[in-house]
């Protein structure tokens, strides 16, 4: 689904084209969302898209539409003369038009509108100059799934006659060297929508009209049809024959941003396909990625889905139903997706463990699988069991690991970091450490806490809580070194303002409010990206994001995991814990492929304080270098990135550092005694 497959054409004539068929149901047929906007529109326009507006519902794509309303003479008139409110008379004349448009058009097209609506994939908006003239201008834009976009403006309404009937001509703009004419349309339509374009008013279609048209919906979708087939990609041909070997069970271990999710239902279609018949359960990390996982399922033509979140009783009675109508055959095929939470509830695993047979569960991010509260889960009977992940294994927990693989059985495919950039389904990168230090206070802090663990740790009654605690606080020394905020602001504060755009800043625990206030001093716009971000808030920051509106986001963990930002070009990360689950998941995101994105650029800030002695700097290159060897052994420039932090390490003859991945210092440290004063001060804190 990219506008890359097309063969687009710089223009559309009508002497040449038939404009509706050879642009727009193409366009519509890869898009996910299209701005349009245009003097006139009427719905009978939406029965020429047909085709291509089939499969945009499929893929729950939303349509904006900015449209002039249809004023006779008498009703400017009225106007002019302060007989009637213009909003007043814009409705009438809406209405007016809605009931014209009833008797003269095919019905399906005012119920295709009207389920567009009640969906919320149509919004229109509704433009008129403060001087009473017409607005006419005409212009759209389409966006696919890859950020690409194909902008166009020409002649043509948004009406049968329009596009159809009348001599027509649009110039198309898709290519790198219309970026900026993209850009403009872009911006143009923004404002339109947001009502700050000057010499027009843009108002909300009046609810009347909503709820008039509303009433032209009929009961079933419309223009259903065959789901859209998606031909898997040769891994994913892999990745399904891996599985299905293994009696439908094992890991997919793949790389942040290679469409495990796809992947995962591809296998599912496979298993529904072999046995017939299907009840899917998919289990998520966090709420905010249900819709995710919904739209999906619906582009891949699952369409019976329970949602079985939050309270208990919004959902419990429904599930219960659905199995009980997949056993007894009622229905062939059902999903049912939850979060890692709901799914350890006594309710869920009661019904779904009434499954009798050809059921099937997708556990995302199936790290989280090897919480205890999921271990004495009933989930095991399922016939199909399917886990994704980047990074399958728990960090400092070898008994969750264990019964993740001993569930779901070992990694059956791996699809790993190199692999993907070398196939082009992630972005190279260029890596750049920046060593950074401690103050005195800082360090004598830490030195502090570490003669603390030497003593927790010889003491054979030592509580574990304590270890714990007095780690992580050492591990907030190194995350909140004031240093690295200096080093970061004077970076910001050389570079020229408007040449930054896509950056990510991550940074530690309470330090979201001082860095996002610091950049917007230097001059940038920045928004903060956290928890206290409420979630029907984040697509619209992420989509200002993604048109350049917002220059910086400063995250602490809210892009970790499930939130795509794909059109991110560099990322500073001030603050990282050793776990590599966490850094490895902000690498993946940023290397996402996108329309606009060549290669992607990683600052990482590594502490290694010149002021300490040799066995303290060398339990804090030890904690900070096994991030630095992940990241630079595959970026371009591996071997500048091992220059620049070599010369820190040389004079305490710790080089060999540089090639210590996390897992292996994790395997080592797993050999290690608790109480060996030489070592103790660098095992990472359980998490």
């Amino acid at each position: 689904m990219s506008f890359q497959t097309l063969d687009l054409q710089y223009k559309y004539r009508s002497s040449h084209h038939k404009i509706h068929e050879d642009f727009y149901q193409k366009c519509l047929q890869e898009a996910v969302k299209y701005d349009r906007a245009v003097g006139y529109f009427t719905s009978n326009s939406l029965s020429l898209l047909a085709e291509g507006l089939e499969m945009f519902l499929e893929k729950s794509g939303v349509i904006r539409i900015i449209a002039n309303p249809h004023l006779t003479k008498e009703d400017v008139e009225a106007i002019e003369f302060g007989y009637k409110a213009k909003y007043d008379i814009v409705m009438e004349s809406m209405l007016r038009e809605l009931e014209l448009s009833r008797k003269t058009i095919e019905e399906d097209a005012l119920n295709t509108l009207a389920w567009l609506i009640y969906k919320g994939q149509l919004e229109i908006k509704i433009a008129f100059t403060k001087n009473n003239s017409i607005y006419h201008e005409k212009f759209g834009i389409f966006y696919d799934l890859e950020g690409n976009r194909v902008a166009f403006s020409g002649s043509a309404n948004e009406t049968a006659g329009g596009i159809r009937d009348n001599f027509e001509k649009i110039d198309v703009f898709f290519k790198q060297h219309d970026m900026e004419r993209i850009n403009d349309m872009e911006q143009d339509f923004e404002d339109l929508w947001n009502d700050s374009t000057p010499n027009l008013s843009v108002i909300e279609i009046p609810a009347i009209i909503k709820e008039k048209l509303l009433t032209y919906r009929k009961g079933s979708k419309p223009m259903s049809s065959k789901p859209e087939q998606m031909k898997p990609r040769p891994y994913q041909e892999e990745a399904i024959q891996a599985v299905k070997n293994n009696h439908w069970h094992g890991i997919l271990e793949m790389a942040t941003g290679t469409g495990k999710t796809i992947t995962s239902l591809l296998i599912s279609k496979a298993f529904l396909k072999e046995k017939g018949r299907m009840f899917l359960v998919i289990i998520v990390p966090f709420t905010h990625l249900i819709e995710q996982w919904i739209e999906n399922c619906e582009m891949m033509g699952f369409t019976h889905i329970t949602k079985c979140y939050g309270s208990k009783k919004k959902w419990s009675s429904q599930l219960q139903t659905d199995v009980r109508d997949f056993n007894v055959g009622v229905m062939d095929q059902h999903v049912a997706i939850t979060t890692y939470r709901s799914a350890a509830s006594a309710e869920f695993n009661d019904l779904i463990a009434k499954l009798r047979k050809d059921s099937f569960l997708i556990s995302d991010e199936c790290h989280y699988f090897g919480v205890k509260s999921l271990r004495k889960n009933k989930l095991g009977n399922m016939e199909a069991k399917v886990g994704l992940s980047a990074t399958p294994q728990r960090w400092w927990d070898d008994v969750g690991t264990e019964y993740i693989e001993s569930f779901f059985g070992p990694p059956v495919y791996q699809y790993d970091m190199k692999t993907a950039i070398q196939n082009g389904a992630l972005t190279e990168y260029s890596y750049h450490p920046i060593q950074t230090e401690f103050n005195e206070d800082e360090l004598q802090r830490y030195e502090q806490l570490t003669k603390r663990l030497i003593h927790l740790y010889s003491d054979e009654k030592a509580n574990k809580e304590e270890i714990s605690e007095v780690n992580r606080k050492r591990s907030l020394i190194i995350s909140k070194a004031e240093n690295k905020k200096e080093v970061l602001f004077s970076i910001f504060d050389k570079k020229e303002r408007e040449s930054v755009s896509h950056t990510l800043v991550y940074c530690a625990p309470g330090e979201i409010e001082i860095i996002t206030k610091s950049l917007a001093e230097l001059g940038y716009r920045v928004h903060r990206f956290d928890s206290e971000i409420q979630l029907n808030e984040r697509m619209k920051i992420l989509e200002a994001f993604d048109r350049g509106t917002i220059q910086i986001l400063v995250a602490i963990k809210c892009l970790d995991e499930g939130v795509d930002v794909p059109s991110t070009k560099v990322a500073y990360f001030l603050a990282s814990t050793s776990n590599p689950r966490e850094f490895v998941q902000r690498r993946g995101r940023i290397l996402r492929s996108h329309a606009d994105k060549n290669i992607a650029s990683i600052y990482d800030f590594i502490v290694l304080p010149s002021l300490a002695n040799d066995q303290m700097y060398k339990s804090i290159a030890s904690k900070e270098l096994p991030r630095f060897s992940e990241f630079s052994r595959f970026a371009i420039n591996n071997y500048n990135a091992r220059q620049e932090i070599g010369k820190y390490l040389v004079p305490f003859h710790l080089e060999y550092l540089m090639d210590k991945l996390p897992w292996e210092v994790y395997n080592e440290f797993q050999q290690m005694e608790g109480n060996d004063e030489n070592n103790e001060g660098i095992r990472p804190k359980n998490q």
